[in-house]
């Protein structure tokens, strides 16, 4: 069975969509690009904006000029929205988030097979990994949360994720534990609203402790200021860099008007003192965040209130997205700035995240620098640092899964390159096939 998967979105797709992939072992499937010629072809959409529902139309129309006689199936956030116009565009199946668990028995129903326990997701947490199939041998995300609940007035992923469910701990650690015991060196915690995790006493923080103890490197996928407290803060530079001292805190912009018009739980002081605090905590802290041009009412004085903030803040990475209207959102309904100003001030945005990127990025050349080896590329390793900047690196006799240490030569944008020089002396675990 030849299976195409495209994922579009967050971390939380991706992690449904590697879980499908195990579950359909049954298919004995063979995961190829969707231009290779797939029997299956699933497309885990995104909504966030209106251009991830362009991608995901796209997507569609390439699976079925690419692939005429292949069941396609879409799933996602946006198959959550517009099933209808999904089937006309040439989907066989359409399943939205809220039946995505039955997504496994669709599909092995249509070409014949049962669905039985081990082709079902063992919990409402779809895309609990256990079953999954790990991007790589290295890294692993477990999905510990889903839903929202917030109900900021741009966004509409609470409408298709629905309320915030929250993982139980033993369940999580569980999981985690077969996966370190398969060889997986780095858990990526990842949820809708991975902040609000209640599944632990201590929460988030208690989670990571935890999963830290058991000896994993831990990662933590996007996370919402105010749902980031001293106690993270503390246990990541507790742990440091085996907590890997990198978060990402969404800030959607520089304006406190616009925050709180926004319906966003954080104005800028807290969230200045939070950086800050995290900048004098843990070593080698780095700061990446999402930033939104263009909001409804948006002044060019605002405007620019986001830029000064920004250099202030001193991010590594800031993702920069054009405001689009969503279908029943508060902000829908508000004065729209238009959309040739929004274009501008994203590209403005973009140009000082470049000059900052590269400020940040400079003093790592000639630095020797923590990489965990995750793939090959082209013949040389690739990996990345424990504040998340991308490395490559020459080292032929390197293994896959090693914490080694690497002289940085080059700067190629966001990328670090350079030759290993040493292997980090560290407890090193042997890297089993998944049963």
């Amino acid at each position: 069975m030849r299976l195409a998967v495209r994922t579009l979105g967050c971390k939380v797709n991706q992690v449904e969509s590697d879980a499908l992939v195990g579950l359909l072992r049954a298919l004995e499937p063979q995961v190829v690009r969707l231009e290779e010629g797939a029997d299956l072809v699933v497309i885990n959409t995104c909504a966030v904006t209106t251009s991830a529902e362009a991608d995901a139309r796209k997507e569609v129309r390439r699976a079925r000029r690419a692939n005429p006689q292949a069941f396609i199936v879409v799933t996602g956030c946006y198959a959550e929205l517009v099933p209808a116009q999904l089937a006309e565009l040439g989907a066989d199946a359409v399943v939205p988030n809220a039946r995505k668990a039955e997504l496994p028995r669709v599909i092995l129903e249509h070409f014949g097979l049962p669905a039985d326990p081990l082709t079902t997701p063992p919990n409402e947490f779809w895309g609990a990994g256990e079953r999954g199939l790990l991007n790589n041998w290295v890294r692993a995300f477990v999905k510990v949360q889903d839903g929202c609940n917030a109900g900021c007035a741009y966004c509409i992923i609470p409408r298709l994720r629905g309320r915030e469910r929250h993982r139980d701990s033993r369940d999580a650690l569980s999981e985690a534990k077969r996966l370190l015991e398969a060889g997986v060196q780095e858990i990526v915690l990842t949820g809708v609203r991975l902040g609000s995790y209640k599944g632990h006493p201590r929460g988030v923080a208690g989670l990571v402790e935890e999963l830290a103890l058991m000896g994993a490197k831990v990662r933590l996928s996007s996370i919402e200021p105010e749902d980031t407290d001293e106690s993270l803060l503390r246990t990541i530079a507790r742990y440091a860099p085996q907590v890997r001292p990198h978060l990402h805190l969404s800030l959607q912009t520089g304006s406190q008007r616009l925050l709180k018009l926004m319906g966003r739980r954080y104005d800028k002081d807290y969230y200045r003192e939070l950086v800050m605090r995290a900048y004098e905590l843990i070593p080698g802290f780095a700061l990446t965040t999402d930033v939104i041009a263009g909001l409804p009412t948006e002044s060019e004085e605002e405007h620019q209130q986001t830029l000064e903030f920004l250099r202030e803040l001193r991010p590594s990475r800031v993702h920069a997205f054009t405001y689009t209207p969503r279908p029943k959102t508060r902000a829908a309904s508000l004065p729209q700035v238009p959309i040739e100003i929004r274009k501008r001030r994203t590209h403005e945005i973009i140009a000082l995240a470049q000059q900052l990127a590269a400020q940040r990025i400079a003093p790592k050349l000639g630095s020797r620098v923590e990489v965990l080896l995750e793939s090959r590329r082209g013949g040389q390793w690739v990996g990345h640092t424990p504040d998340y900047y991308e490395v490559l690196a020459d080292g032929p006799a390197s293994k896959q899964g090693q914490t080694v240490w690497v002289r940085v030569e080059r700067l190629e944008g966001y990328t670090l390159i350079g030759p290993v020089e040493a292997v980090k002396e560290e407890p090193q675990r042997v890297l089993l096939p998944m049963a």
